[in-house]
């Protein structure tokens, strides 16, 4: 099993769409409070992390302690679906794709949104766009 959740303050509207992520991926969300990263990988070696990187987010994914991404979310949207909830997790690049598939169920989509597109509760929709962080 693998779980998320997200920096120990995050702000309200991160805490929102990791819970909506955990929720499109079929994973638990975890309260993170004043837990740390070696805790975190007692109750689960697999972990997504959100977390705010000045005024953007970013999404790291760890393996028993080693990471194994490092994603920047730019940019990203919400807005209220009008049709039905799509299953799961839509990726439309490569290269990410590989990256997050042995980890979580996502589907390589061609939909022309570019980015990360999922349902979350309230019948939320979040487009995300995603990029390797290369340091």
């Amino acid at each position: 099993m693998t779980i998320v959740t997200t920096s120990r303050k995050p702000v309200p509207e991160l805490r929102s769409l990791a819970k909506d992520f955990a929720f499109a991926a079929g994973y638990p969300y975890i309260l993170r409070g004043r837990m740390g990263l070696p805790e975190i990988d007692t109750i689960d070696p697999v972990s997504f992390i959100f977390s705010s990187r000045g005024k953007e987010f970013s999404l790291r994914l760890a393996d028993h302690g080693k990471i194994v991404a490092d994603i920047r979310i730019p940019s990203w949207s919400m807005e209220e679906r009008a049709d039905e909830r799509l299953p799961g997790i839509l990726i439309d690049d490569p290269s990410l794709y590989e990256r997050l598939a042995p980890y979580i169920p996502v589907k390589l989509s061609e939909t022309g949104k570019e980015g990360c597109l999922f349902d979350g509760t309230r019948k939320r929709r979040y487009l995300l766009r995603l990029m390797i962080y290369e340091a």
